[in-house]
């Protein structure tokens, strides 16, 4: 079928270089997601966002005036404790299939590569990463429930990440439509493994340990990608995709260095032990700023060295 032919295969050296650029810019971006799930959540229930701290090793942080001394405890703040959570676990089970988009070969794996990075980074690896200070872990002590619960988050992890797969076991299909079992294992393995091997690798090098909660975390999605791949082969992507086009790739690497970046810039480990955030407003009595949070403040912004509330 001559519309099966448009692109190149899914384990082409071609494929897994755009697939891996998607994913240098869509693992960072899982973390600026889970940021933005915890502000969104924070704003809901009163508080004021002054900042961000994303740092690639530690908890993220989206820096909030908080109204009252008790908020985190308050039924009101489930939001700010769950919203980095959530947030991207919705991104992850709905882009693939609802996110309008051109049929082109690069979209497809760059919407693959961001469910796969949201599932395995702000759904399942985050969480664990926090230790007492987890979002996650955090909201569960104040209510008075037990902290393996957290582990519920790498499960649904697991969940959303058979999307991502499914689609890429998909695209695998279409050349050749009749590959064996180790040729699928082999697709999923350098798309989705190698990458979010490579975060654990620059995760463990910048925190001189590793992780091994957040790693065990990790692998729940991993290895219910394994599993699917091994058990099922779905049909062909039966959609024309488009060969790729050069201005797509250059956009792709733009949004990787721009969303890498930020991080950067917001998240750094710093030669105090501490790391890097960004303020752009001015933190007042109640803040949430960590002892090991140094902002770097933008125009306008002034910080202030203590804080009354932690949490």
């Amino acid at each position: 079928m001559p519309a099966m032919q448009t692109e190149p295969g899914t384990a082409s050296l071609q494929a897994i270089a755009i697939s891996w650029l998607a994913a240098a810019a869509a693992f960072p971006l899982a973390l600026l997601t889970a940021v933005l799930g915890q502000a969104l959540g924070a704003l809901l229930a009163g508080c004021g966002w002054i900042g961000v701290a994303v740092p690639v090793h530690r908890q993220i942080w989206a820096l909030v005036n908080q109204p009252v001394l008790n908020f985190a405890s308050l039924p009101r703040a489930g939001g700010y404790w769950l919203g980095s959570t959530l947030l991207p676990f919705v991104v992850a089970v709905t882009i693939i299939g609802f996110l309008p988009r051109a049929r082109s070969f690069v979209l497809e794996l760059t919407v693959v590569q961001i469910a796969w990075a949201m599932s395995v980074v702000a759904v399942a690896w985050m969480p664990l990463l926090g230790d007492t200070d987890g979002h996650v872990v955090r909201f569960l002590a104040l209510h008075g429930r037990p902290t393996i619960l957290v582990w519920l988050a790498p499960a649904a992890a697991a969940g959303a990440a058979l999307l991502p797969t499914l689609r890429l076991l998909e695209l695998a299909r279409r050349r050749p439509a009749a590959a064996r079992r180790s040729y699928r294992l082999f697709v999923v393995t350098v798309h989705f493994l190698v990458p979010a091997g490579a975060w654990v690798v620059l995760a463990s090098a910048i925190r001189a340990s590793v992780p091994v909660a957040a790693s065990g975390a990790m692998a729940l999605p991993a290895a219910a990608a394994l599993i699917f791949t091994w058990s099922r082969f779905p049909r062909p992507y039966v959609h024309r995709l488009e060969l790729p086009r050069r201005f797509e790739l250059a956009a792709l690497a733009v949004a990787a260095v721009l969303v890498g970046a930020i991080v950067w810039l917001a998240g750094q480990p710093l030669s105090s032990g501490r790391s890097a955030g960004v303020l752009w407003g001015q933190p007042q009595s109640f803040n949430n700023i960590r002892p090991w949070i140094e902002p770097k403040l933008l125009i306008g912004a002034e910080a202030t060295d203590t804080a009354p509330d932690r949490h």
